[in-house]
């Protein structure tokens, strides 16, 4: 069995440059995943790890998930508990994590729906986004520049792995709208005169949510567009992001998803 005890060996550097630095995920086109459920999920999915850490502790609980890991060739060390604790993002380690590539989910050629995180900063909302997208069958989720990383340690364990099920891809809006230039855009807004429910969204869309922080860019709205919202009761609270995200989603794929 092959074993990691010393912080300077060099996949114990890379997991904590990883865990801590975008510029390092964006660089070595790899991020982490910690737990038994994202790292058994992401395998299911068919994603080779580069190496897989785990604590002996956790060996005799996870032994079918290194046996998967195994025989996708991917190397599995055993480290010191210290070791765990250093390398991972969450407070309690689970005792196994893992290093991967990026999905690489090729963009569909003739999506139905299309989701826009149009300057998300939380990551936290980004991952339930980018999870019910996956669960909803969306098409692809499209990040404008500025967006919180999707491969954050935080959005992973949002996500819960939904990240390597559904497309994702930074877009401006310039390059969206000529990509797709026949989607109709609904951008959801608390002051649009159409219901959410009053949408046809059988034909192919483009459905952008803003940020809390600072709402729908403005190169958004320079764009032909419809103003949709989410009807509430006087005097509610605004929905967060997350929540309104997921709403709109299941409505505009009500149809697609009727007796799934």
């Amino acid at each position: 069995m092959s074993s990691i005890s010393s912080p300077h060996n060099d996949r114990i550097k890379l997991v904590r440059l990883l865990q801590r630095q975008a510029k390092a995920r964006r660089s070595q086109q790899r991020l982490v995943l910690e737990g038994v459920r994202l790292v058994g999920d992401a395998l299911q999915t068919g994603a080779q790890p580069d190496f897989v850490c785990f604590t002996a502790a956790a060996a005799g609980q996870i032994a079918a998930l290194l046996d998967h890991a195994r025989s996708t060739g991917a190397p599995c060390f055993e480290v010191t508990e210290p070791l765990m604790r250093d390398m991972a993002d969450t407070e309690t380690p689970q005792g196994v994590l893992a290093v991967f590539p990026w999905p690489d989910r090729p963009l569909p050629a003739a999506p139905a729906l299309i989701v826009v995180a149009d300057g998300w900063r939380d990551p936290g909302n980004l991952g339930t986004l980018i999870r019910t997208s996956a669960a909803a069958g969306v098409d692809l989720v499209a990040l404008t520049p500025g967006t919180v990383d999707p491969f954050n340690p935080k959005t992973l364990r949002a996500g819960m792995g939904a990240q390597f099920r559904v497309p994702l891809a930074t877009f401006t809006w310039d390059d969206l709208h000529r990509q797709w230039p026949e989607h109709a855009i609904f951008l959801a807004d608390a002051a649009g005169t159409t219901r959410y429910d009053a949408v046809d969204w059988t034909q192919p869309a483009i459905l952008a949510i803003g940020g809390e922080a600072h709402g729908l860019r403005d190169s958004a709205l320079t764009l032909p567009h419809t103003l949709i919202r989410i009807p509430m009761v006087i005097g509610a609270e605004s929905l967060n992001a997350a929540i309104s995200a997921s709403i709109l989603i299941y409505e505009a794929r009500r149809h697609a998803l009727h007796g799934a």
